[in-house]
């Protein structure tokens, strides 16, 4: 009786045990229970990264653009970022209105020269630094200002932005641009060309600049006393906002992301920078001590909540009437014409 009993209640039991509900299980995506419904379905694969190629030069302002290449952060971002390098920055605009390029990085002076000289539609949708030092002219020893380069031999890129920087240094001299005999060369090999003892001045940029110091040179000018006026870009084709404006979004966020690590660990960001421009780690952080790198933060404030009344607009429109005035331009576009700082305001 106590068996037939026994049995009866573990026959209950297990009765009681199959009513109840079993234990979560993991559920099939939604693609593979297509899968499974229909065999011969095709699954989707993951979204594939959007490829951009960014012209660039060797230039220690774009420091956010190289870290953010060199940890992967335009990878997160969902970019497959191709940098191709060119020997100065106006170089990259010729090559992103041909649509060999998606993205140019250059100086304000470069577009502010494009768009005075032709019809374009190129704008900056953000800004990336501005030099207060890292641009000079270098000189030998014995020359210690720029009058004294009256009659000598220097070195710039006719047009570029280390142009316009010797122009801006004679018209605070007082001095007539006539008087000095001009080379025009890249701002890297005016560079290379005075640590080679081959000109008696040059006008260009960091490495060179600290390599010069090095050497046999020091600056008798520089972007410091122009703070805020030379200032580099991320340029694009207006007429591709609508289509790739998230897409521009994501880099700039991946260059800000890139900027943050500068700042909170200079450590480790300054080899990655000193990789892209062959310098050692110690001179990076020289160069850095000249040049004011720019984040999103940097960039709001900048632009300005709205309009065209932020800081940057005035610098640009001091690049311009110089332009205008050096006869760079055949004429004077506006500095709402060639911005476009919607994505950073977001």
């Amino acid at each position: 009786m106590r068996r037939r009993n026994l049995l009866a209640i573990l026959a209950a039991l297990v009765g009681t045990l199959a009513g109840c509900s079993k234990p979560d299980a993991p559920q099939p995506s939604a693609s593979a229970s297509t899968a499974a419904a229909n065999p011969s379905a095709t699954v989707p694969e993951p979204a594939k990264p959007v490829t951009l190629t960014v012209g660039h030069d060797l230039w220690v302002g774009y420091s956010g653009v190289f870290i953010a290449n060199e940890l992967g952060y335009f990878k997160d971002a969902g970019l497959d970022v191709k940098l191709k390098s060119f020997s100065n920055p106006g170089d990259t605009l010729p090559a992103l209105v041909a649509g060999q390029l998606d993205i140019g990085l250059t100086t304000l002076q470069n577009l502010a020269v494009l768009n005075g000289n032709s019809e374009t539609d190129v704008v900056a949708i953000g800004l990336l630094d501005s030099s207060n030092g890292a641009d000079a002219v270098v000189a030998k020893k014995q020359y210690a200002s720029l009058k004294d380069l009256k009659g000598k031999t220097v070195a710039l890129t006719l047009g570029e932005v280390n142009h316009f920087l010797f122009l801006v240094g004679l018209k605070q001299a007082g001095l007539d641009p006539a008087a000095f005999k001009i080379t025009s060369m890249s701002a890297d090999d005016a560079g290379a060309a005075f640590v080679a003892g081959k000109v008696d001045a040059a006008v260009t940029w960091e490495p060179w600049v600290t390599k010069a110091n090095k050497s046999n040179g020091h600056v008798i000018f520089s972007s410091a006393s122009v703070p805020d006026t030379i200032m580099d870009s991320v340029a694009v084709r207006r007429s591709h906002l609508k289509d790739q404006g998230a897409v521009y979004s994501a880099f700039l966020k991946a260059i800000d992301r890139g900027v943050a690590l500068l700042k909170s660990d200079p450590d480790k960001a300054t080899p990655i920078i000193g990789k892209y421009l062959s310098a050692p780690a110690e001179d990076v952080k020289g160069m850095l001590l000249g040049d004011k790198i720019y984040g999103t933060a940097e960039n709001k404030e900048l632009f300005g909540p709205s309009g065209d009344s932020g800081p940057a607009f005035k610098s640009m429109k001091s690049v311009v009437d110089f332009a205008l005035e050096s006869k760079l331009v055949k004429k004077a576009p506006t500095p709402a014409a060639l911005f476009e700082p919607g994505l950073v305001r977001q």
